[in-house]
């Protein structure tokens, strides 16, 4: 019995049943999702990657292939927990993996399972907290203008490889994009190459894509650069009996394909390396570091190195070559005091009390 006054609302049954129909099925939604295998969310996951670079998608294809799948590819996402993602780690690492490899992979299984949980499918992304190894940079090695003129001269034997290590280090192009570079992005008049594409290997072939930040940008040339320049691709004008199409590639393989990043060092850098008897560890991305080393030791701004190295913020480019900058900043304030020093000079009268320098 109801007190009088005390109201109660009916739901009709059909309401009611509607409303847990749709919230069964919902369930059953969800029941479905946690069931679907590690497998079918990574086939899911290699479709929204579109927006990474041709490179970067085959990377994280092969990671899913060689790696993930035979580990978990048939187990249901919602079986999968952190004691289980540790093991599969240690295992890794044990047969020496690089904490580089490591970390990639790390990233691509996170990233799948979280497709899982923005789905719904899990809770919790059992790859959260899982710590690994951090990879070591290694360290730059940086060349001086006379010793980068060594390099090519050892690789002189070898034309165009000489003037691309002279390209190389004062430019600041990475090696994708020296590999990239089409003739048709050169002005030699103005001393100026616009670098707008890469040269990648995906799937065991060579593709040609954005740069890594996915923003162009226009490099100056030193003068005598451009009269290298000028000459080679003139011979190689002839040589070829027509003039050169600006679609062709400023450097090429011997046989005038496109030419290859790896294959670049191995064949031509380092044998020159080894002949020059500069540090065997030497590789071609270390004649873009030795670009900035020099424009450092020139005097040059942060920002400037940022938009020719084509780093995506400056902090990247202080990161890479902030421990340059002490000894330039010590070299201004010997300059500086030396201004200070001559307007004293020239001041009338004497000051009051002798300043001591600081060392």
């Amino acid at each position: 019995m109801c007190d009088a006054g005390t109201q109660l609302r009916l739901v009709p049954w059909g309401e009611k049943s509607a409303q847990l129909l749709v919230d069964l099925r919902h369930l059953a939604g969800r029941v479905q999702l946690a069931r679907t295998t590690v497998g079918d969310w990574a086939a899911e996951y290699l479709t929204t990657i579109v927006h990474l670079r041709a490179v970067t998608r085959g990377d994280y294809g092969r990671i899913v292939r060689v790696h993930l799948l035979p580990a978990f590819a048939d187990w249901p996402v919602s079986q999968i927990e952190q004691v289980d993602v540790r093991p599969f780690f240690a295992e890794k690492q044990a047969t020496g993996l690089a904490p580089k490899t490591l970390q990639k992979i790390r990233l691509v299984l996170r990233q799948i399972l979280e497709t899982a949980k923005g789905s719904g499918a899990i809770k919790g992304n059992p790859c959260q907290g899982v710590r690994l190894p951090r990879a070591q940079q290694k360290e730059p090695i940086f060349l001086t203008a006379e010793q980068v003129d060594l390099l090519a001269a050892a690789a002189a034997a070898r034309p165009p490889y000489d003037l691309l290590i002279r390209f190389a280090a004062a430019t600041g192009l990475r090696p994708s994009e020296l590999c990239g570079l089409r003739i048709g992005r050169l002005n030699l008049v103005k001393g100026a190459a616009e670098v707008s594409e890469a040269l990648t290997m995906v799937g065991g072939r060579t593709e040609a894509g954005p740069p890594k930040t996915n923003v162009r940008r226009t490099v100056a040339i030193p003068r005598i650069l451009c009269e290298d320049l000028g000459a080679y691709l003139a011979a190689r004008s002839r040589e070829a009996g027509r003039p050169l199409r600006s679609e062709e590639y400023v450097f090429t393989a011997p046989e005038g394909g496109p030419l290859r990043r790896d294959l670049l060092h191995k064949r031509y850098i380092r044998p020159a390396v080894l002949k020059a008897g500069l540090p065997e560890g030497l590789r071609v991305h270390d004649l873009r570091h030795t670009c900035a080393s020099l424009l450092i030791g020139l005097g040059a701004h942060p920002k400037v190195i940022q938009e020719r190295l084509g780093h995506s913020s400056i902090m990247v480019t202080m990161d890479v070559y902030g421990h340059l900058f002490p000894s330039l900043n010590e070299a201004l304030t010997e300059r500086l005091d030396e201004v200070f020093r001559a307007a004293r000079r020239q001041a009338p009268g004497k000051p009051a009390e002798t300043v001591v320098p600081i060392r």
